[in-house]
């Protein structure tokens, strides 16, 4: 599940998707030769679909990225099919190139509404505008694409490309600028926006080869399509708030496991009374906190969200003899770890926290504890027995006292 949400994962299928494309291109077009006729359709089928995931999703940044795709094959289809050398083609053909990743980037900084709402109509008619400015450019600048064509701030190299290196440049800072939004944020939105703009990259450098616009679009909109897959996939098994694993994403697990294996459920103590004292934004922070920690716990644990201020641990192949260490070291981090108080933006990250600890000396700070109960497969033969023998356990490490570790009996 993590692989599937990893920055770098979601920069690498696309590349490795094009890579392979690259390599098996010319068989792949001969074996489609029968078909060359929908290759020309498949873009549109696909990017529709796309669109209409992205309205089911409320993903408007999405939706917008897949009308720009469209508005873009449909001026490639119609108006730059012939020779670059002929009329105002090559013109059209450089408004493109130059148009394409500044309102793909520029939906990255935009508010993200629904495409049905005023925003969406309002973005509806920018794009309007922007072709019916385009048109009017053409029409009265025509002459514009011979001086394009020959000056030499925009020189080409045309066993390569018919496109300007000035123009691949800016198209690579673009993608560069993408790829950095991916690792950095990792949304859904940057990753549609790095599909959209490798795809459009590949499009018009490699201009000269036959079908590669059919191509390269085909690709985005089933990439994109697979976007909104993995964002219904996100919503469904991963906690918004913690960005761990979700209650459902544990009962899913659960239907999966071997013979052998351990589950642990914590709590925080005294999450509501905390609540009240520190206010829910802090206390939204001590359930992002201990979700960190339990992601870092040793032994092969894996952390879900229960719910509320709940949280469990799943150890596959693994007795609770095994387990106990890494659960009695986990409650030991947990209640160690000063949460700084005084900052707005407290790092997760236990390592960072620490150096900011050391720069920050007058900062209050409070310590927050868990209670945990544990099982194993031994004690029952279903999981979900299991899960409930563990969840009496936590029952009696909070009679205990809290702050402590309570195996089922």
């Amino acid at each position: 599940m993590g692989l599937l949400h990893s920055p770098l994962a979601r920069l690498g299928v696309p590349l490795l998707i094009f890579l392979v494309f690259a390599a098996g291109y010319h068989p792949l077009l001969a074996s489609l030769s029968p078909y060359l006729n929908l290759l020309y359709a498949a873009p549109f089928y696909l990017l529709f679909t796309a669109l209409l995931l992205s309205h089911l999703f409320k993903s408007a940044r999405v939706g917008m990225t897949v009308v720009i795709l469209l508005i873009s094959y449909t001026v490639i289809l119609t108006r730059l099919q012939s020779p670059l050398t002929d009329g105002t083609t090559y013109l059209e053909y450089v408004l493109l190139v130059v148009l394409l990743p500044i309102n793909l980037l520029y939906i990255r900084i935009t508010r993200d509404r629904k495409l049905t709402s005023l925003y969406g109509l309002l973005f509806f008619a920018a794009m309007a505008l922007e072709i019916g400015w385009g048109a009017l450019l053409v029409m009265q600048y025509g002459e514009l694409a011979t001086w394009l064509y020959q000056h030499p701030v925009f020189v080409r190299i045309p066993a390569f490309s018919p496109l300007p290196l000035l123009l691949i440049v800016m198209l690579l800072i673009a993608l560069c600028m993408a790829a950095i939004r991916v690792l950095h944020k990792n949304s859904i939105d940057d990753h549609a926006t790095f599909i959209a703009l490798t795809c459009t990259s590949v499009t018009v450098i490699f201009f000269d080869m036959a079908y590669v616009s059919s191509f390269s679009f085909a690709i985005a909109g089933l990439l994109l399509i697979a976007n909104q897959v993995a964002f219904s996939h996100q919503l469904a098994f991963l906690d918004g708030l913690t960005a761990i694993p979700s209650r459902r994403a544990l009962q899913d697990e659960l239907k999966h496991l071997g013979r052998r294996y351990t589950i642990a459920m914590l709590d925080v103590d005294h999450f509501k009374r905390f609540n009240d004292t520190y206010g829910h934004e802090t206390g939204d922070d001590v359930l992002k906190l201990v979700a960190s920690l339990l992601s870092q716990c040793e032994g092969g644990a894996s952390a879900f969200r229960y719910g509320g201020e709940e949280f469990t641990l799943l150890f596959k192949g693994k007795t609770t003899d095994q387990c106990l260490p890494f659960l009695d070291a986990l409650r030991e981090d947990i209640a160690q770890y000063p949460l700084v108080l005084r900052e707005e933006n407290r790092p997760t990250n236990p390592s960072e926290g620490k150096q900011k600890r050391g720069q920050k000396k007058d900062s209050a700070t409070v310590h927050v504890t868990v209670s945990i109960g544990f099982a194993d497969a031994s004690q029952a033969s279903q999981p979900d027995e299991v899960l409930q023998l563990a969840d009496q356990a936590l029952y009696k490490a909070k009679q205990a006292g809290r702050n402590c570790i309570r195996g089922s009996e």
